[in-house]
């Protein structure tokens, strides 16, 4: 008897090795196949229920997560703000007729959430009317931002003034009667428009700002249809003034002085707010990687944990605190913003494998995207039940960190970063997906 178990564990132990060995050869196999230099790929993969390494590849070498980042800054600011925060945006009142807007730098704050600020305004009452912006730093972008790529609407600038997602939509369109076309703007905020768009067989617009510091758009290229253009507000706080007192003057309110700066004291009464949970937040960063509203949930994280206004080095410092009480070595990472767009994060593939696999319980984390949902809206379809993970995309950089549930029916989490200047992103997160599918058919 004390044989035949001997015989039995000797056939299970190499079994479990030759399985160990099959699914390293394929994924080492897929990789040398691929056209991107080995040594720019970081690879982890661990068993779910111990954290076991089951493969791993360049696994301690710090490279650039991209927005995989996303996932760990999240749920950290999420242990701080809890499920049940809301962004918050009020209106205060005074015995004097002063009128003051305490912003929230809520990410989904609208034009028709300050009208609705604005219609419990009594015009015979308001005198003056004063915005606090103060809740977090004033300060557009992170560290180690691309600022050349200052026309990406997914990187609008952001502060305490976020208003429709910092962006301005305008519409070009063919003029039939004079063979030209014409600019559109509905949102009352001046901006001058170079247009250089002529009617042609194709809807193709590039839009060039003069520099930096400039509201002057120089439209190149051909429209057939009516195009609507987003273009990211280059004066967070001069657009959001801009833009409520055309509000109040639409409510027939005009006021003796511009609306300026303030801030609250015991004299004001609430009078009314408008909020949005943050559970859009949490939704829209993990399925559809908003950069905006990771900087904010972090900061705001930051400004209720620690005093003053949000900033990123609270944000960070909430980031570190929390991998601390979770047990995580953080001693070789390094992170400056939320949302993982600055190049000056860096991270390990071990180092997120290890993240996930410590928070595998918590319900932030287990948000993550689905195949056909969000950035993996077109990826690794037949893995819909299988696959929950955060993508990462950067110029040069692609990566993708989850967890997967394999053929067998076994649990892992993952982390793939490439770090590639020669290859193309479509190359790179074909091989992603490539791996995803043989750890789904080897584990």
């Amino acid at each position: 008897m004390k044989k035949q178990l001997i015989t039995i564990f000797l056939m299970m132990f190499f079994c479990l090795n030759a399985g160990a060995k099959s699914v390293k050869s394929e994924l080492n196999s897929i990789i040398n196949s691929s056209n991107i230099n080995k040594n720019s790929i970081s690879v982890s993969v661990k068993e779910i229920n111990n954290g076991k390494m089951v493969y791993g590849l360049n696994d301690g070498i710090l490279m650039h997560p991209a927005s995989v980042q996303k996932v760990l800054t999240l749920t950290s600011a999420m242990d701080v703000l809890k499920e049940d925060y809301e962004f918050t945006t009020k209106l205060y009142s005074d015995k004097k007729g002063n009128f003051l807007f305490k912003l929230s730098a809520d990410p989904y704050l609208t034009d028709n959430d300050l009208k609705t600020l604005v219609n419990t305004i009594d015009k015979t009452k308001i005198k003056s009317a004063f915005v606090d912006g103060s809740i977090v730093e004033n300060k557009d972008w992170g560290e180690g931002w691309q600022w050349d790529d200052d026309m990406n609407t997914c990187m609008p600038k952001f502060n305490s003034y976020n208003l429709n997602g910092n962006v301005v939509n305008i519409t070009i369109m063919p003029d039939t009667k004079s063979g030209k076309t014409i600019i559109i703007n509905p949102s009352k905020y001046p901006l001058v428009f170079i247009n250089n768009v002529v009617q042609g067989d194709e809807d193709k617009v590039d839009v060039i700002r003069e520099n930096n510091l400039s509201n002057t758009y120089t439209l190149n290229g051909t429209v057939k249809n009516p195009n609507i253009i987003s273009i990211p507000v280059n004066n967070l706080k001069n657009c959001f003034y801009v833009k409520l007192t055309n509000i109040l003057h639409d409510k027939n309110i005009y006021l003796m002085e511009n609306i300026k700066d303030g801030g609250l004291n015991s004299n004001y009464v609430l009078k009314t707010q408008v909020s949005h949970p943050v559970s859009i937040a949490v939704d829209d960063i993990l399925k559809n990687s908003n950069n905006m509203s990771s900087e904010m949930v972090s900061k705001l994280a930051g400004a209720k944990a620690f005093d003053g206004a949000g900033t990123d080095e609270k944000g960070v410092k909430v980031f570190y605190q929390y991998c601390e009480k979770m047990g995580i070595d953080t001693s070789r990472v390094r992170i400056t913003d939320a949302s993982g767009v600055s190049k000056n994060n860096l991270m390990y593939s071990d180092f997120i494998t290890e993240f996930l696999y410590k928070n595998k319980d918590n319900s932030v984390v287990n948000q993550m995207a689905v195949p056909g949902v969000g950035t993996l809206q077109n990826r690794m379809i037949p893995l819909q039940n299988n696959l929950k993970a955060k993508t990462g995309t950067l110029s040069d950089i692609s990566s993708i960190a989850g967890f997967l549930t394999s053929k067998s029916g076994k649990k892992y989490v993952f982390c793939i970063m490439i770090n590639d200047p020669k290859s193309t992103s479509s190359d790179k997160k074909n091989l992603e997906d490539y791996l995803i599918r043989a750890m789904y058919l080897n584990l």
